[in-house]
């Protein structure tokens, strides 16, 4: 058989509209694997920091809680502003609602938990510093004054053991907050290319 020159010029040119047609395939496969990991990427980066932001707003309430606790045992005295209702145990404030419905989108449920236990213990604490307030606010006669000073140092125990229970809390939620940022920094460097 005898490859005219018209025959070797179909080849050629189906060979070059071949390569063509890969060629544009390939960059269109490229552009398509390169838009989604870009995509991907991007929305990973913005769960990491909507995780962050939890992460951080939790750790700032449970500083913030603390230092009212700390205040309120060094004075004895809870700070004005707080209700009795607030100082309810079941009673939740929209900040706290706002700040547990972050870490269940985007944490643990073992640091929802941690975030719970510390303001339940804050809580409680604050509840036992107003019962020793009003114990050392309890004016009565001069013969009552051995079971008032009775009711000041039990007064002072149950609070006392409020205030360790609370800060025992806050020390478990701050390692779960430290391992949680921990484990999401770690997943997301894990899935980085190397540079």
């Amino acid at each position: 058989m005898t490859i005219t020159p018209v025959t070797l010029a179909l080849i050629s040119t189906g060979a070059g509209l071949l390569g063509a047609v890969i060629g544009a395939v390939a960059t269109l496969a490229s552009a398509s694997l390169t838009q989604r990991a870009t995509r991907d990427r991007e929305t990973e980066f913005k769960v990491w920091e909507r995780r962050a932001d939890a992460i951080e707003e939790a750790h700032r309430k449970m500083l913030a809680l603390g230092d009212t606790r700390d205040t309120a045992w060094s004075r004895r005295r809870v700070p004005s502003g707080f209700s009795p209702e607030s100082l309810d145990p079941g009673h939740q404030d929209d900040q706290f609602r706002l700040v547990v419905t972050k870490l269940m989108l985007y944490t643990t449920p073992e640091l929802v938990q941690a975030y719970s236990e510390s303001n339940k213990a804050f809580w409680n604490s604050l509840r036992h510093v107003m019962r020793l307030e009003l114990a050392l606010a309890d004016s009565g006669p001069e013969s009552d004054r051995p079971r008032r000073r009775r009711n000041i140092n039990a007064a002072v125990e149950v609070a006392t053991q409020a205030i360790e229970e609370s800060k025992a809390a806050d020390e478990r939620l701050a390692a779960a907050l430290r391992e949680a940022a921990t484990l999401a920094a770690t997943r997301r460097r894990r899935r980085e290319p190397a540079r």
